[in-house]
């Protein structure tokens, strides 16, 4: 039984080893039917995926999908189609959610939330971390563009920071701010317009008694955010300056 990963390089195991998908086409055909989560992915919904940004000859692209899917059917070791399944009016690939590591983020992801929304931070902050440990690079890496890899890799980025930031609030709750710095640091500068990352941030450090250094947390972010939108912080990132200049841990 194939298993497919996509938090990272695509690839492929066979049962014995992981393979990277060589031929970018092929890489994009797989990358497509994997987000569809076993529906029907029309011809022509592929052509556009294909050539999204190319001219559309579609009598010549009809017959390169086709060969598209038969090189992915013998990559998948699927001989009597019952994988990759052609199914009117185009293709779907039949798997289950354990089989693709992106499903199973979700999952973990999911449990993690239900866990946080408890209260059972400890537990939430492991399963997270199980979570994010399934993730390798960035999503759908070396895949060409298209609009679903685009959109994918969008959504999916987003649901790991926010299991990050979820995870760390977990922390929080712990008491294990000092812990967390670091890897705020890294997000932060990730995604430095992000307000939230700055005030955890913040919070981590005015919770380890360096209050100079989370006001200078503070400083930096408002250069940030004038510099890159325009705009000054956030009431709440403003109130949390304050709270920490007057030494309140509300």
């Amino acid at each position: 039984m194939n298993e497919f990963r996509m938090l990272g390089t695509l690839e492929i195991f066979d049962g014995h080893n992981w393979k990277p998908v060589e031929a970018p086409k092929i890489r994009t055909v797989l990358a497509v039917l994997l987000t569809a989560n076993g529906r029907v992915v029309s011809l022509a919904r592929l052509i556009d995926e294909l050539w999204y940004n190319g001219p559309q000859q579609k009598r010549d692209q009809r017959n390169l999908v086709q060969q598209y899917v038969m090189k992915l059917r013998r990559r998948l070791g699927d001989r009597n189609h019952s994988v990759l399944v052609t199914k009117a009016p185009g293709y779907c690939l039949n798997f289950e959610p354990a089989q693709l590591d992106a499903r199973r983020f979700e999952e973990l992801h999911a449990e993690g939330q239900e866990l946080f929304a408890a209260g059972v931070y400890e537990r939430a902050f492991n399963v997270l971390g199980d979570a994010l440990d399934l993730w390798r690079g960035a999503p759908l890496e070396g895949v060409p563009a298209s609009p679903t890899v685009l959109a994918e890799s969008e959504r999916l980025e987003e649901a790991r920071l926010a299991a990050a930031e979820m995870r760390i609030d977990a922390s929080h709750h712990n008491g294990g701010y000092a812990a967390t710095l670091a890897e705020l640091r890294t997000l932060r500068d990730a995604n430095p317009l992000r307000e939230g990352l700055w005030m955890k941030e913040m919070i981590a450090l005015r919770e380890c008694g360096r209050r100079a250094d989370a006001l200078e947390v503070y400083q930096r972010a408002r250069r940030t955010l004038r510099e890159e939108l325009g705009l000054e912080p956030s009431l709440d990132l403003r109130d949390l300056q304050q709270r920490i200049l007057v030494g309140f841990h509300g």
